[in-house]
């Protein structure tokens, strides 16, 4: 299977010069985690949950609010691109290797579509012979409804991954995931004073962000329930847990796009 057979064609763009507060505010109306930056038609970037994360939680942007950083400032350029030609499983590997969550397609220098882990997802619908277990990420780094979203943040960034389950008492009680931290850093810059935020934002806790009774799994459930429930829900990662209600993994939009680049094979 081609790169060109299951790239997304409906693509969500900003421009270079656009506020930060407006990408985010498209990213959660499309509910997507990531957008193509152009300048003048032609891609030149791409703004991603992390990206956000990254740059709106660090002392370097000052107490900027979202509302007057442009992505320009925010995004990640040059990015990594495909060919329509391209065989999906060569695609795959590159995220995986490259530690990258999209791929832009493109052909005679324009930009004609998009992959992404969701897309590695979808390929997953009719995998009935692997299940969870088989390829969750297993005793994943985990956090309490008490830790402090600046921790969250630097352990999501240092370790390179996107959500973290939320466990008490040896009890999942949520998810927290790099979409509410930059959605919260965006709304948090525009509304608290500067001379006021470095303080305050070491005070903010999980609890206050994170998805409560969030969807689960098994590991007894084939990939195929599990890749269609990450689609109805429009979630990155699924906590799986045993029948005593104890986390027992994670599996990640990451993980399937593994199993994507390992040919359906574990």
């Amino acid at each position: 299977m081609l790169v060109k057979d299951i790239m997304v064609k409906d693509l969500f763009t900003v421009d270079k010069d656009d506020f930060v507060s407006y990408a985010i505010e498209l990213m959660t109306k499309k509910r997507v985690s990531r957008l193509l930056v152009v300048d003048k038609g032609k891609l030149v970037g791409v703004i991603t949950e992390k990206d956000i994360v990254d740059r709106l939680g660090s002392s370097k942007m000052k107490s900027l609010p979202a509302s007057g950083v442009h992505v320009s400032g925010v995004m990640s350029d040059n990015p990594l691109t495909v060919a329509p030609q391209t065989d999906i499983v060569d695609a795959a590997k590159m995220m995986i290797d490259k530690h990258i969550s999209s791929l832009p397609v493109i052909e005679n220098g324009e930009l004609v579509g998009v992959i992404t882990k969701s897309t590695m997802t979808r390929l997953c619908l009719h995998i009935d012979n692997i299940f969870v277990g088989q390829v969750m990420t297993k005793s994943p780094i985990t956090t309490t409804p008490f830790d402090r979203i600046v921790n969250v943040r630097r352990i999501m960034l240092e370790r390179n991954i996107s959500s973290l389950p939320v466990v008490e008492g040896g009890q999942l009680v949520g998810m927290v995931t790099e979409g509410q931290i930059a959605l919260y850093l965006a709304q948090f810059r525009d509304n608290v004073p500067g001379k006021h935020q470095e303080e305050r934002i070491r005070h903010v806790d999980v609890n206050e962000i994170m998805q409560k009774a969030p969807p689960k799994l098994h590991p007894d459930k084939k990939v195929s329930y599990a890749a269609d429930l990450m689609r109805k829900e429009r979630v990155k990662s699924l906590p799986v847990i045993n029948y005593e209600e104890r986390l027992n993994g994670i599996l990640t939009k990451t993980d399937l796009t593994r199993l994507v680049a390992n040919k359906f094979t574990v």
